[in-house]
């Protein structure tokens, strides 16, 4: 096993060069897919301040925008029922002195996960057999655009009774106080949904979620994750919407067009992770008013970054394929660790910047002592371990 994953790696991606005596990495390398098998849904729910509640709709909003001829139409139809605002021009600062950012605790959380996997299994859909990597979309996504960020990250990383337990360690951002300009961004993403988004009876503190599995070479990835809206019509992985806020582009200047690709990259990647088709990116001006609104479908998206790729470093840039063969030699890398017992086993997986871009890497420095046990308590509740 590699003591630690180099950005050179890049170099055997885009030339497919094989690597020194990895044979298990090396069939991943192969692969020329994004996952070994599409995305499949486990089940969904609807969380509101109490619970959960599976296989309800309640808190998933539908997107007000047109996708297509026949969401048109039923838009169309639906308008002269009820009068709406426009959308272009909302001031996407509204209501921003009433806002409280999300509890970074709940946000990174696995316990709706956890509470989600102890439901598929007693109900017989799920077995244990069938998971190994768990985890959410967020921390997934942390993990995937390393080498956009190209920045210093750590994971936490658990090995317990045949599972990788994988999460981003949040807890280093309560020591980066946010900006004013950095909250204003966050909350235009949230003021966003909630203007292109119709908002149901239901209660508007409640979410939608869904659970969903895919299979990284041989590994099963099972993660939960929340969707911002879906079109008209019954729920499932075919119909969700992402949306997203971006600054209108005031010129044409390389810097700025590479912006804009990073963001497209990054929501082609979260796409992927639930096989979703449609996502929406709303411009907003330097005072953050609704400019304009661009959708794209799956393949658009994929044309516009094979087009114009991220750069990596010369002569070496990232298409979409290229990161998910990174994505998926890294899931395998970790899950090459093995270990018998059901004591958990705890390591922090760090991305190390060096001076020379290529020579930056993923370790993994194993935890111990009371520390180990902190760690492991924080990221899998009491109950789950007793239940799993």
């Amino acid at each position: 096993m590699l003591n630690k994953l180099k950005l050179s790696l890049f170099e055997n991606i885009v030339n497919g060069v094989k690597i020194a005596n990895e044979d298990e990495l090396n069939e991943i390398l192969e692969e020329r897919q994004a996952f070994a098998c599409n995305p499949e849904e486990l089940c969904y729910y609807s969380k509101d301040e109490k619970r959960l509640k599976f296989a309800d709709i309640s808190g998933l909003d539908e997107v007000r925008i047109p996708f297509g001829a026949k969401d048109k139409k039923e838009k169309k139809e639906k308008g002269k029922k009820k009068a709406r605002p426009p959308i272009i021009g909302t001031c996407l600062t509204e209501g921003f002195d009433e806002f409280v950012p999300p509890d970074l605790n709940d946000v990174y959380s696995l316990n709706d996960l956890f509470k989600s996997l102890q439901h598929l299994i007693e109900s017989n859909r799920l077995s244990r057999d069938e998971l190994k990597v768990l985890t959410m979309r967020r921390h997934l996504m942390k993990l995937m655009c390393i080498p956009l960020n190209k920045q210093p990250i750590s994971f936490d990383v658990v090995y317990w009774r045949d599972l990788v337990i994988f999460a981003y360690d949040w807890e280093k951002e309560l020591e980066v106080a946010s900006g004013s300009h950095q909250k204003m961004c966050q909350y235009s993403g949230f003021k966003f949904e909630k203007v292109v988004t119709e908002r149901g009876p239901h209660d508007s503190n409640s979410s939608f979620h869904t659970v969903v599995q895919h299979t990284s070479g041989k590994t099963s990835v099972t993660y939960s994750a929340e969707i911002d809206c879906a079109l008209p019509g019954s729920p499932g992985l075919h119909s969700y919407v992402e949306l997203k806020t971006h600054p209108t582009l005031l010129d044409d200047k390389l810097k700025t067009a590479n912006k804009l690709q990073w963001k497209l990259m990054a929501l082609y990647c979260q796409n992927k992770f639930i096989s979703c088709n449609y996502s929406a990116i709303g411009f907003r001006s330097t005072d953050f008013k609704l400019v304009s609104i661009k959708k794209y479908t799956e393949f658009e998206l994929t044309g516009m970054l094979d087009k114009l790729p991220i750069f990596l470093t010369h002569p070496y840039s990232i298409k979409p394929k290229h990161i998910f063969q990174w994505y998926n030699i890294v899931i395998n890398w970790l899950c090459q660790k093995q270990f018998d017992e059901d004591k958990p086993h705890v390591f922090k997986l760090y991305f190390k910047r060096e001076p020379e871009l290529m020579d930056s890497h993923l370790s993994m420095e194993s935890v111990t002592g009371e520390e180990e046990l902190r760690v492991f308590n924080k990221l899998v509740p009491e109950w789950f371990q007793n239940f799993y």
